[in-house]
């Protein structure tokens, strides 16, 4: 693994770290360690900041409570995947601040929710229609998931309607993250589901990511927003539904 990927790795692991404890992480001068870091900034894989740099996705998932990035589109993008959940189905929603807007305009009655993410659950669990039912296991830096062994052992015994993913990375083919914790447990979320839909605004395409989760032939369709070029959106081998944000 390249040093500037360890370090993406690092930050998503950990969260904040300082351009000198890179530096002494790796045995390198803190000028070389700058320049990576305004590589990867360049990349949208990681965001500087005074002394340091911190990881793009848990800072966006952290700002879920007071208002995440492109918050119009993702608005638009979750309302647009509510309406496609049915009264009564069981589905499973991904972590992240899209599948948080899903959670949001969820207003079908006798769903039952299935989720890793606790700022999803804590929203499904004010909606008196729907049941919560929550992934245990250990908790994730920064990013409100829980994974490991307890959750894949507790998914392996479900089965749901709909599963619907974030992205930290769409590409051509497939979806990709930044880290590896969660790779495991997102393909055995989709294998207990009898059809996935991914949900992520179009600044999630072409971004580069290490890690490939699934691929786009795994899902029965994307939802995104109308700020995605139409030619590129047409050239995904499964419809790609784009939302204008105005219908948030």
């Amino acid at each position: 693994m390249s040093r500037q990927l360890e370090i993406a790795e690092i930050l998503k692991a950990q969260g904040f770290q300082s351009v000198n404890s890179l530096a002494t992480h790796f045995a390198v001068t803190t000028s070389t360690i700058r320049r990576d870091l305004e590589r990867l900034e360049s990349k949208s894989l990681i965001q500087r900041t005074h002394g340091g740099a911190i990881p793009v996705e848990p800072a966006d998932a952290f700002d879920t409570f007071t208002g995440p990035l492109h918050h119009a589109e993702k608005s638009a993008i979750g309302q647009a995947m509510a309406d496609r959940i049915l009264d009564g189905q069981i589905v499973l929603l991904d972590g992240g601040s899209t599948t948080l807007e899903v959670a949001r305009h969820l207003t079908k009655r006798r769903l039952t929710v299935v989720t890793n993410d606790l700022a999803v659950a804590m929203e499904i669990a004010q909606k008196r229609s729907a049941h919560l039912v929550f992934i245990g296991g250990e908790l994730l830096p920064d990013v409100y998931t829980m994974w490991g062994p307890a959750s894949v052992l507790q998914l392996s015994n479900l089965r749901v309607d709909v599963a619907v993913f974030g992205a930290d990375t769409v590409c051509d083919d497939g979806l990709y993250h930044t880290s590896s914790y969660e790779v495991e447990l997102k393909r055995l979320m989709r294998s207990i589901a009898k059809e996935a839909f991914f949900v992520a605004d179009s600044s999630k395409f072409g971004r580069e990511a290490l890690f490939k989760v699934l691929e786009v032939k795994d899902f029965t369709a994307g939802i995104t927003d109308d700020l995605l070029d139409p030619l590129r959106a047409s050239q995904f081998p499964i419809p790609l539904i784009q939302v204008p944000k105005h219908l948030a």
